[in-house]
């Protein structure tokens, strides 16, 4: 997310990703070898993308169809969502941002969504939305 720029185009903002993801896998130190190997093709699969958006722009539907403009401009709302596989374990974990192109770069709408494990347990255990789904069944 730290490549994103307003006014940049979304494959420009990829290649430079690759370069810092690049950067982390190097200095990683990977104690699990399918792990590995997951974080390894996870980049490769970005670097090989001919993807002109980063994710789905998000505006009159969930799920919008393309980009508006060839490159990312202010009001502009889109998702990040990248995922990470371990197939032979049938494991796979995919973060979604929701991202609004702001004057003077971004601004991530869900930033407030845990990310961490003991986040996740703790917001888990909370009452919310879905016990209000279940409440009404």
């Amino acid at each position: 997310m730290t490549s994103i720029k307003v006014h940049a185009r979304p494959a420009d903002i990829i290649k430079d990703a690759v370069v810092k993801m690049d950067a982390i896998l190097a200095d990683f130190p990977f104690t699990d070898e399918k792990i590995r190997k997951a974080a390894t093709d996870f980049v490769t699969r970005y670097r090989n993308s001919r993807a002109n958006s980063l994710g789905h722009t998000v505006g009159m539907e969930v799920h919008d169809v393309r980009n508006p403009t060839t490159t990312l401009e202010p009001g502009q709302v889109f998702t990040i969502e990248p995922a990470m596989q371990i197939a032979d374990e049938h494991l796979g974990i995919r973060l979604e941002d929701m991202i609004l192109i702001t004057e003077t770069g971004y601004e991530n709408l869900s930033a407030f969504v845990p990310v961490e494990i003991a986040d996740i347990e703790k917001t888990m255990v909370k009452h919310g939305l879905s016990d209000a789904q279940i409440k009404t069944k």
